[in-house]
């Protein structure tokens, strides 16, 4: 019986979270060349975890690779938007099936709480924290239903729309981040109802209209280049 050694695991997973925090906060920007030798070269690893940790990128969908060149910060399209807010919205609708009828009150209080650090994330203009809070918010629902498949499926796609939602508030100037207060206080009522219905019209028109900021967003990215 063999075993993978710890070290080289949390190696590769340390690779992996800088690269992918990098290009959530656009340091790394859409269709950025990433140079093996230079990201071996800066993180002072060897080139084994940094492959590994490309691999996992590319499968988590934020790099692209092509034979004979390389690998690459992926380009979002209006398209790439599309299809991930509408599997958010599948992802949502289908663990709000699972968990309307059993979160409890202490459930309800945390979700109260991440509202309010939200809000007051908000007055802050601690933005970057504001998008953090903004995730974990939808995270403990997700976490909440206790399925596996769920849980995976949603966190291949969550590092997805956060860099998706970074190209959005580049392009979007003076955004209005109380949208977000309005569209969880308005979810969290649907929960507290035990309201199916409701709860899917709000995550659809949630998901729908920041679907919509960020297609517009791509595509202004996407014109700029031209």
């Amino acid at each position: 019986m063999t075993f993978e050694a710890i070290q080289s695991v949390n190696l590769r997973e340390l690779v992996v979270e800088q690269i992918r925090t990098a290009i959530i906060e656009g340091r790394l920007r859409p269709n950025d060349h990433i140079v093996e030798n230079a990201l071996t070269s800066q993180l002072g690893v060897s080139r084994t975890p940094v492959r590994e940790a490309l691999i996992l990128l590319e499968r988590d969908g934020l790099i692209v690779s092509y034979p004979h060149r390389g690998c690459f910060v992926r380009n979002f399209t209006s398209q790439d938007v599309e299809d991930i807010f509408t599997m958010r919205t599948a992802l949502e609708n289908f663990a709000g099936e699972l968990i309307i009828s059993r979160l409890t009150e202490v459930d309800f209080q945390q979700l109260d709480a991440l509202i309010e650090k939200q809000r007051q994330a908000i007055e802050a203009g601690n933005f970057k924290e504001v998008r953090s809070i903004d995730m974990s918010f939808h995270e403990f629902l997700i976490d909440r239903s206790q399925h596996a498949l769920l849980r995976r499926n949603w966190r291949q796609i969550v590092a997805q729309i956060a860099a998706v939602l970074y190209i959005r508030a580049e392009v979007i100037f003076n955004y209005d981040e109380y949208l977000a207060i309005r569209d969880h206080e308005a979810i969290l009522n649907a929960y507290k109802a035990r309201d199916l219905v409701a709860l899917r019209a709000q995550n659809e028109r949630v998901n729908r209209r920041v679907a919509e900021e960020c297609k517009y967003s791509v595509e202004h990215i996407a014109k700029g280049r031209a």
